[in-house]
């Protein structure tokens, strides 16, 4: 499935573009609720680390999940100037506007951000027989108090856009999950589930966000990746800043003698 049908720029608020831009959506069941998500009991730190960059080491890699995905290379960017502070807020659905997105990030101390995607080898076909496709966020700021107030702000629009809540314990100092059943996979009658998980370590928020088939996904999926992401957060994981992808220009070839 390209980019376009992932992208949302905030993994929270993409629910509603994939439902327009993708797939079958006649006869899809409605959002489901789930009181409780049934996920592992696993010792969770208390730490709240101060985090400094680049945001990417902290996210989530091939070689973290393996050979079963490929990198959306052109959903793969930082975010980590003024330009792409401003790309990012402008293609973002989830601020009011552009110019009000960046008043927001201003205030939170908003430092910088990496963003990319992960697309099942077989795309559409694989997800029928249990694969999935991930987008992960990172963002990164100056302080765990605007790190917060972020937290609050995505997650509460990701249950403004309709999603239930799920309840997820063991990663972050505070975190969230949310699911969502609607369109179809396409080609085929089973509906796409999507799932969603926000948290909040120290300085940083993640958001890590799965399209999957009904039946086959639940929150564990997206949660799995969270707890990857988290134990580089707290120092549990070796963080390596990821090889750059859309942002890195080859150098030019030394002319020859």
């Amino acid at each position: 499935m390209p980019r376009r049908l992932l992208l949302a720029v905030c993994a929270i608020a993409i629910v509603p573009c994939l439902f327009a831009c993708g797939g079958d959506d006649d006869d899809a069941s409605g959002p489901e609720s789930t009181a409780t998500s049934g996920l592992p009991v696993v010792a969770n730190s208390t730490a709240s680390p101060q985090l400094s960059g680049p945001a990417g080491k902290y996210s989530v890699s091939l070689d973290d999940i393996g050979a079963a995905w490929l990198t959306d290379i052109k959903g793969t960017f930082e975010i980590n100037s003024p330009e792409l502070v401003g790309l990012y807020v402008g293609r973002s659905r989830v601020f009011p506007s552009a110019a009000e997105g960046l008043r927001m990030l201003r205030e939170w101390g908003y430092k910088e951000g990496y963003e990319t995607g992960y697309i099942p080898e077989g795309r559409d076909a694989a997800v029928l027989q249990g694969a999935y496709y991930i987008v992960i966020e990172t963002h990164l700021f100056e302080t765990p108090e605007g790190a917060h107030k972020a937290y609050d702000y995505f997650a509460q629009k990701a249950t403004d856009g309709g999603a239930s809540s799920v309840a997820v314990t063991g990663v972050g100092n505070e975190a969230s999950g949310f699911e969502t059943v609607a369109s179809k996979i396409a080609g085929s009658s089973v509906n796409a589930a999507f799932h969603q998980v926000v948290f909040r370590r120290g300085n940083v928020v993640e958001i890590v966000f799965t399209k999957g088939a009904q039946g086959f996904m639940e929150i564990t999926e997206p949660w799995e990746l969270a707890r990857i992401a988290d134990e580089k957060l707290v120092g549990q994981r070796s963080a390596t800043e990821p090889t750059p992808t859309s942002n890195y220009k080859s150098p030019t070839p030394a002319p020859k003698p």
